[in-house]
């Protein structure tokens, strides 16, 4: 029952207000020019704090083909845990807002071909920092985010940087007064 206790904080905190997101990416920085454009899917919830501000924890995963796509077996996966503070820069919960964030990349592969032909898988994991921008705004009563944010994954004493484009949706279970 102990174990369970978690897991059922985390579904009812996530079910409280929740929104999933895709977003288009592309590492930079060294040793990237390997790798294509990427994607990534999301699930992001949010506690107020204020009229202006959320504190947020968001989970993905991320995905990097390398050039010759997902059939040559090579590529980047990443599976970052992040917490979060969005604060609108006009206070009203929408429009214009800034979001820092930090957390743990959970799971993370690279998946390359060694000399001999053979696949390798690299496993990491690692600190994650983030900084977001992005604007929040509704359609017919319907609540969307468009963002832009920088993120890099620490390990190994390395890192992957990328940078992400991505629109949300939000899903919600519940009422915001």
């Amino acid at each position: 029952m102990r174990k369970r206790l978690p897991a059922i904080f985390i579904l009812f905190f996530f079910m409280l207000h929740a929104h999933a997101q895709i977003g288009v990416m592309k590492l930079v920085g060294p040793g990237t020019k390997d790798y294509s454009i990427g994607f990534g899917a999301f699930i992001k919830s949010s506690i107020p704090v204020s009229d202006a501000a959320n504190v947020t924890v968001e989970i993905g995963a991320d995905f990097f083909p390398s050039e010759g796509g997902w059939s040559s077996g090579e590529g980047t996966a990443m599976c970052p845990l992040k917490v979060g503070y969005r604060y609108t820069l006009n206070g009203t919960g929408e429009g214009f807002y800034v979001e820092p964030q930090a957390g743990y990349n959970v799971y993370g592969v690279t998946s390359l071909t060694d000399a001999q032909g053979k696949q390798v898988d690299l496993k990491y994991h690692g600190v994650v920092f983030a900084a977001g921008t992005g604007y929040l705004f509704s359609i017919w009563n319907l609540p969307f985010d468009l963002n832009l944010r920088y993120e890099t994954v620490m390990a190994h004493g390395g890192s992957n940087n990328f940078i992400s484009l991505g629109i949300s949706r939000f899903i919600s279970f519940g009422r915001r007064d």
